[in-house]
């Protein structure tokens, strides 16, 4: 019936050859379905549920790939590492951001050390039997006074006074400042004054609560939190000047047999012997000043020590330490006191030291006949009182307060989430609320006099312009649903970088200039980088030992962070169980395989090495650090230069992507071309 056809498909009886079928290409949505009605129906809801689900999942992978998510963040690695024998009591950087950062141990050290070398290049026991050193400081920036020396008569050019270090206890009633002079070998720090301070009462407390420290035309002012709830304010001399050409360099002369133990200067009970004998005394304190009118209302008690922070500063210009003329030396140094448990700040105004000047009421001959003041040195004042210029009740109690590091603006962060800037350069006012967080404050920093970083109870980074005083950006401190608290945050003042530190120990660095994270930082060293070690055998440099890698307990966890010119410092350390403060009993070092140390002593040894206190400093070389991240970023030009003229669109280009979703592979692979028919 179908002649020259199937009678089953209806095609042309006998062999098609090759290539000569015509197929024809059907739409399968304008296909008719054969399925019976019940099933034509489940199989229109399954495909609308399966494309739901798709639209759902593509949804959640984006946003999961959202900055928010830290999809797609690198991770960096820790410059160097500096380990300290004992527990870190305290540690102090000064606001400019220098090189050098200071720390006392539980040990009774003094430690100078060098954050562009990652070591420690001096150190000292200032005080007898391994007393624990509590409150450290350094101060650079100083200025000799010029004094007149006669009319017609040009005074001599005064050099720059060496940097200071200045050393507290528990138990010992004084402050003792060293010289930082660096010698032929290196850095050592030479006793250049002793400050007595009052004897307290038999109380636990120590006696200095704390420590801090200001560079004026003429000294340094030292100001100390006694038990008594008393701020004493000394001036510390800076010492006759060293006008020689020669300064600071020692002669290679060979040391007498018997001087080594002389240069030590230990006695019977193991502390420095007289070393502070020869040096300048300070006595009498030149200020002092109570905190009573910290409390919250009249008839409210004072706050506890426990809860009391000293902000000292002195608004400085942009470029420079100080200014120039007469109006150079009649900057104040201002003291702002707050605590936790109170909603009121104080501000306390502390004269510049007066000029040199001849007693009044000589005659000229006797005048003529007065020898010059010697530079660098001090007579004994008298203690003068001083009454608050300023108080401000706050909405809430402090949390948390900053000051910029030319000292022009002081930032005040309540429990509640409100943050106050107070205008300090024209006198101290408030200069207006900014819009804050939805929890407490918990850390601010300042980059500069240009941006302010904020962290909160929520979870949030905020950042603030200082010149519009408007927020610029708003981050998330880690990846939602359930973000940590951030506990600290420190800023850079080289570069715009900042970096923030949460309750699980987690860092974290972010570009503040154009808001957004860059990596998530660990404390574990790289593996990957040899270290080549020249010794007395081998001085070809052929032998090459791998660096270790060092990797910190599960305890160690980062407790303080800190910012210097170069690097970015955490403070690691293991927090024993009975006690939580930075002084508590630790667990035990590891062992030598992970980077510390062997213990020569066999087992007994290594018991003992378990059984020791330690603390390690993590670096992260801001430099180092860009370079690993960016590697394509200015390979042979400057760093700093071309990672600051990057625009966010720029930088996110220079940024890893991360691996494609689900979805972004299939799309991908669905505008593939399918491969050709072999057969054909």
């Amino acid at each position: 019936a179908f002649g020259s056809r199937c009678w089953v498909c209806g095609l042309p009886k006998g062999r098609p050859k090759r290539g000569m079928v015509n197929w024809e290409k059907v739409n399968p949505d304008n296909a008719v379905d054969p399925l019976p009605l019940p099933f034509s129906i489940i199989d229109e809801v399954i495909e609308e549920i399966l494309e739901a689900v798709g639209d759902q999942v593509d949804l959640i992978e984006k946003k999961k790939r959202c900055p928010e998510y830290e999809f797609a963040l690198p991770e960096a690695r820790a410059s160097f590492f500096v380990q300290v024998p004992g527990r870190i009591a305290c540690a102090f950087v000064e606001p400019r951001g220098t090189a050098r950062m200071a720390l006392g141990t539980s040990e009774g050290e003094a430690l100078l050390v060098d954050s562009r070398k990652g070591e420690v290049v001096a150190h000292a026991h200032p005080f007898p039997q391994l007393e624990p050193v509590t409150c450290v400081s350094i101060c650079s920036e100083t200025a000799y006074q010029d004094v007149f020396a006669g009319p017609g008569i040009d005074p001599p050019a005064l050099p720059v006074p060496q940097m200071k270090l200045f050393a507290g206890g528990v138990t010992t009633p004084k402050i003792l400042v060293y010289n930082i002079q660096k010698e032929s070998f290196g850095v050592v720090l030479k006793p250049a004054c002793a400050i007595h301070l009052p004897e307290a009462e038999e109380t636990e407390r120590p006696v200095i609560e704390q420590l801090h420290t200001r560079g004026v035309i003429g000294g340094v002012w030292v100001l100390a939190l006694l038990p008594d709830k008393t701020v004493r304010v000394y001036l510390t001399p800076l010492g006759e000047p060293d006008l020689d050409e020669e300064a600071n360099v020692v002669l290679d002369t060979p040391i007498a047999e018997g001087d080594e133990d002389d240069e030590e200067g230990e006695d019977e009970d193991g502390g420095p012997a007289e070393e502070f004998a020869n040096a300048l005394q300070v006595n009498t304190a030149m200020y002092s000043f109570s905190l009573t009118q910290l409390a919250p209302m009249r008839h409210l008690p004072m706050p506890e020590l426990d809860t009391i922070t000293l902000t000292v500063f002195s608004p400085r210009p942009r470029d420079g330490a100080y200014g120039m003329g007469v109006s150079a030396g009649q900057v104040p140094t201002l003291c702002f006191a707050s605590s936790v448990e109170s909603n009121a700040i104080l501000a306390h105004f502390i004269p510049s030291p007066a000029p040199l000047v001849a007693p009044t009421g000589l005659e000229l001959d006797e005048l003529l006949m007065k020898e010059i003041p010697p530079h660098g040195l001090l007579p004994d004042p008298e203690t003068k009182q001083l009454q608050p210029r300023r108080r401000w009740s706050m909405p809430a109690k402090t949390s948390a307060v900053a000051v910029a590091p030319n000292g022009g603006i002081f930032a005040v962060g309540g429990c509640q989430g409100s943050l106050a800037l107070v205008n300090t350069a024209a006198g101290p006012s408030l200069r207006t609320m900014l819009p804050g967080h939805y929890g407490a404050i918990n850390a601010l920093t300042f980059h500069r006099d240009k941006i302010l970083v904020s962290v909160g109870a929520d979870c949030f980074v905020h950042q603030y312009c200082m010149q519009t005083d408007t927020l610029l950006a708003r981050h998330l401190s880690s990846p939602p649903p359930e973000p940590v608290v951030v506990l600290g945050a420190s800023a850079c003042q080289a570069m715009s970088l900042a970096m923030t530190l949460d309750s699980e120990g987690s860092l974290r660095l972010w570009d503040i200039k154009r808001g957004c994270k860059i990596a998530r930082m660990t404390c574990e060293s790289s593996p990957q980088e040899p270290k080549t070690t020249e010794t007395a055998e081998d001085k070809d440099g052929e032998g090459t030992t791998p660096k270790p890698v060092i990797k910190l307990e599960q305890d160690e966890t980062p407790k303080l962070l800190l910012s210097t010119a170069s690097s970015f410092c955490a403070i690691c350390m293991s927090m024993g169980a009975e006690d939580p403060a930075i002084e508590g009993d630790p667990e035990g070092p590891e062992d030598g395989a992970d980077g510390a140390e062997a213990s020569p002593g066999g087992e007994e040894g290594d018991a003992g090495a378990q059984e020791q206190d330690r603390s390690w400093l993590v670096f992260f070389d801001q430099v180092s650090v860009l370079k690993k991240l960016f590697p394509t970023l200015a390979p042979k030009g400057d760093l700093t230069k071309a990672f600051e003229a990057l625009s966010k669109e720029e930088l996110s280009k220079l940024q890893p992507q991360g691996v494609p979703s689900t979805m972004e592979k299939a799309v991908a692979l669905s505008k593939k071309k399918p491969p050709e028919d072999p057969t054909r």
